[in-house]
């Protein structure tokens, strides 16, 4: 097919999509009227594509009907390549307006199918650090119907096993589901749907720009050149084009996208190739858009990738399981070791495998592993120990949650009918401990433990060590140390958010400690993690440092000249997206509240936490505000300058209770043990005026606290 033809379809596909727009927002309009509130589900940016590209408002439904009228003026009857881009905008914008009238309709238009429909930035920001460490990257967008259903597991399969997210439109989802394939959130694979659905894909990519670039409403340059580097995307489109579908894929190529097709089509270098091979296509696709798949091949009879990270395998599926609920001794330990004590590859079972024991059983389970390399340090055994449960959970149909001696695993019935032992942890743990710690680590070896007295045998040195690692992290403050670190992970998707690591202040995506930080820095030293020697005292109440503000100020492209530790009124550090808590001061300034990401409610400043993650990230200071790790919430360090830990004023009761014990425990230590009951949540209140009269009612200690803002 010539390039014109799909140019040409790409137009009629506009004409449509903008015909079907306006006539679904005029039915919409007479049945609920102008003013009509218009917004997807849980985001704070509107309708994301127009809200980057075009940036006019999109509330109600009588702001719709001008949008449209002005995209059907800009497309024209010029069949060429910037006419046709012009027209995969339009069919973009036309495509989100008819799927946000869909769910001005129906709240869940999508309810009872198998499509997800829209995607909230919840999901975007949970993948966030994945994304930014290329253990994701890339994301796929499988759209049409593939010739060969076969193909297309196996492509699935391979998308998954490089690491990349999968979002599915079309009969491929169809496809997909009647091939066994497992679809949804935990499996990274999302069936956003078909038709205009697609627009779905496309503002999910443009929301990275939004949620970690600091891209701002209507910034049509800063989303295109964002869009250009990352997150890099590429579609896989199977069988003819439609009009809509070539429309789309032209707002795909605006977006920065590379189109592998399986149709003879005349093609543009690095944006539309044809393929027709299909198993050539993922191939094609990734070396086009220059993405570089990180993950090694761990030869294991099951598929492996971060795709199976969130797969929950459940008691009827489960073959095998240790720890938790099975009330079996089951713990994991990593121990460094002399350099004769340690073979290389060398995986060893003790006591029966998989095969041996009957379904629906349970077993006792050691994990052991021992490292050696001239770079190793004792510090550095927790960091790959925790390594563990990552990398095991990355193999389809194993599930692995918690660490040391709190434990539980489980194998399913379809990965062990597929082969899967427990003989293969040491497979994967072999290769994916050489992987990311080559640099301090050259010898690896596992042993597997299932034999019940060799279990209990080897359980006090693993007790003895926790408890070593658990007394030098308790002595380990940021007085007692002369370095921080900065990471720089998220720098590719924030480029101008630092994050400085502390031994009491970790990452805001609660995954880099200092611990991690000083053996990333072993690994590899001109990696996102760098040493920061803190310098001259600048401000010890705030906690502010010489060397730590200039290496703020160079690495934020001197955006930012200052930062304070200790503080959220003033300077304080910035957020790239990837946060797992907001801080926020309440409207009396007397309190702060803090607020998970899962947490979907209002909260007492009158804000959801999608709006406050739109105005908190991006790489800006916000006093006020600020990101941070769930871990931070109980350090000594919690914005000690503004009264630190008593400030809490109103937390989510999910987070509460995940929490209760560590919130307990610093409460106490703080000389003040009813605290945590005196902590509002959701079902005291969720408006301003119920929080103040709750810790007036509580005589909560933040009232005798001076205002946040004098």
């Amino acid at each position: 097919m010539p390039n014109q033809d799909v140019f040409a379809l790409a137009i009629e596909g506009s004409r449509l999509a903008l015909d079907l727009a306006e006539t679904m927002v005029r039915e919409a309009i007479t049945r609920f009227g102008e003013d009509r509130a218009v917004e997807f589900p849980e985001t704070c940016y509107e309708l994301p594509a127009i809200f980057a590209w075009d940036g006019r408002d999109t509330s109600t439904l009588g702001k719709l009907l001008p949008i449209v009228t002005s995209y059907k003026e800009k497309v024209s009857g010029t069949v060429d390549i910037a006419n046709a881009l012009a027209a995969g905008e339009a069919t973009m914008v036309a495509a989100e307006i008819i799927e946000a009238v869909k769910y001005v309709n129906n709240p869940e238009p999508y309810d009872g199918t198998p499509y997800s429909g829209f995607l909230p930035d919840r999901i975007i920001r949970e993948l966030g650090f994945a994304f930014v460490d290329d253990t994701i990257p890339g994301a796929a967008v499988i759209v049409g119907r593939s010739p060969d259903a076969d193909a297309l597991a196996r492509t699935v399969r391979d998308l998954q096993s490089k690491g990349l997210i999968i979002l599915a439109c079309g009969d491929v989802i169809e496809q997909l589901l009647a091939s066994g394939t497992q679809v949804g959130e935990r499996f990274r694979l999302y069936p956003v749907g078909t038709g205009t659905q697609i627009v779905h894909a496309l503002n999910f990519a443009i929301r990275a720009g939004l949620s970690f670039g600091g891209i701002q409403r209507g910034d049509r340059e800063g989303i295109a050149s964002y869009l250009a580097k990352r997150p890099k995307i590429v579609v896989l489109e199977y069988g003819s084009l439609d009009p809509v579908l070539a429309g789309a894929a032209m707002a795909a190529v605006l977006n920065g996208a590379t189109i592998v097709t399986d149709q003879p089509v005349e093609g543009v270098p690095e944006k539309l190739i044809h393929v027709k091979e299909l198993d050539k296509m993922v191939q094609e696709a990734i070396e086009a858009r220059g993405i570089k798949v990180r993950l090694a091949p761990v030869d294991i009879p099951v598929a492996y990738g971060p795709a199976f990270e969130g797969e929950v395998v459940r008691r009827p599926d489960t073959y095998v399981e240790a720890g938790g609920a099975a009330k079996t001794l089951t713990f994991e330990l990593l121990r460094m070791r002399d350099e004769e004590d340690v073979e290389d590859g060398k995986i060893t079972v003790i006591g029966p495998d998989v095969d041996s024991l009957p379904e629906g059983g349970r077993t006792m389970l050691a994990i052991l592993v021992d490292v050696y390399g001239k770079k190793m340090q004792e510090d550095f055994e927790g960091v790959l120990e925790r390594r563990i449960h990552l990398f095991v959970n990355y193999a389809e149909g194993a599930w692995h949650t918690g660490q040391r001696n709190v434990l539980w695993v489980r194998l399913s019935k379809r990965s062990v009918a597929a082969g899967l032992r427990f003989k293969h942890f040491g497979d994967i743990l072999i290769t994916k401990l050489k992987e990311e710690f080559g640099n301090i680590v050259s010898r690896v070896q596992v042993t597997i433990v299932t034999d019940e007295d060799e279990v209990r045998k080897r359980l006090p040195e693993a007790l003895d060590v926790y408890a070593k690692r658990d007394g030098r992290m308790a002595d380990l403050t940021d007085e007692k140390v002369d370095t921080y670190f900065t990471c720089l992970l998220c720098a590719s998707f924030a480029p101008d958010h630092v994050c400085i690591v502390t031994p009491e202040r970790l990452g805001l995506c609660g995954a880099v400690n200092w611990l991690d930080a000083q053996a990333a820095v072993e690994i590899d030293p001109h990696g996102p993690n760098r040493a920061v020697v803190k310098g001259e005292c600048i401000d010890p109440v705030k906690g502010q440092w010489k060397g730590v503000n200039e290496a703020v100020y160079e690495n934020s492209h001197h955006k930012v000249e200052r930062f304070n530790a200790y503080t959220m009124m003033e300077d304080p550090m910035t957020s790239c997206g990837c946060f797992e808590v907001i801080v926020a001061m309440t409207a009396d300034m007397q309190g702060v509240i803090v607020v998970n990401r899962e947490y979907l409610g209002m909260t007492p400043i009158g804000m959801k936490f999608s709006s406050l993650a739109g105005s908190v990230g991006g790489g800006h200071q916000t006093p006020g505000f600020i990101g941070v790790g769930r871990k931070y919430i109980t350090s000594r360090k919690f914005i000690p300058a503004d009264g630190g830990f008593l400030r809490i004023a109103w937390m989510p009761r999910e987070l509460k209770e995940t929490l209760r014990d560590r919130l307990q425990k610093r409460a106490e230590e703080l000389g003040e043990p009813g605290f945590v009951d005196k902590i509002a949540d959701e079902t005291v209140t969720t408006e301003a005026d119920g929080l103040t009269e709750w810790m007036a009612k509580v005589d909560h200690p933040a009232l005798r606290m001076p205002p946040l803002i004098s």
